[in-house]
């Protein structure tokens, strides 16, 4: 009996440091985020918009094309399954807009 009377009060006692613990980490967290709060941070001026439908053609594809290669990513894809699909702009590549819809064409096609 007493091994039982010993377990049970260093359980009692374990769970109870362990909450304590956990209580000033919750606080120490606390007051750091409110540190690091009151330190302002630079003004930067807004992120440009990055949703594909809002690209303009002197920026990338145009919304003609974008949607053309989304509809035939869409027939190629396995339906119910995430994939991720990147985009790159004209300009990051530099080639022209015949060699980069002939490259998305042949790489469907190998697919």
């Amino acid at each position: 009996m007493n091994n039982l009377a010993v377990g049970v009060e260093l359980l009692v006692t374990g769970m109870s440091i362990t909450f304590l613990v956990l209580v000033f980490l919750m606080y120490l967290m606390k007051a750091t985020s409110w540190l690091i709060a009151r330190q302002e941070a630079p003004k930067e001026e807004p992120a440009k918009a990055t949703s594909l439908s809002v690209q303009k053609s002197s920026e990338g594809l145009a919304d003609a094309e974008l949607v053309a290669i989304m509809a035939a990513l869409g027939k190629v894809l396995p339906a119910n399954q995430q994939a991720v699909i990147r985009v790159a702009p004209q300009g990051a590549t530099g080639a022209a807009d015949e060699e980069v819809v002939a490259a998305i064409a042949g790489a469907l096609a190998a697919r």
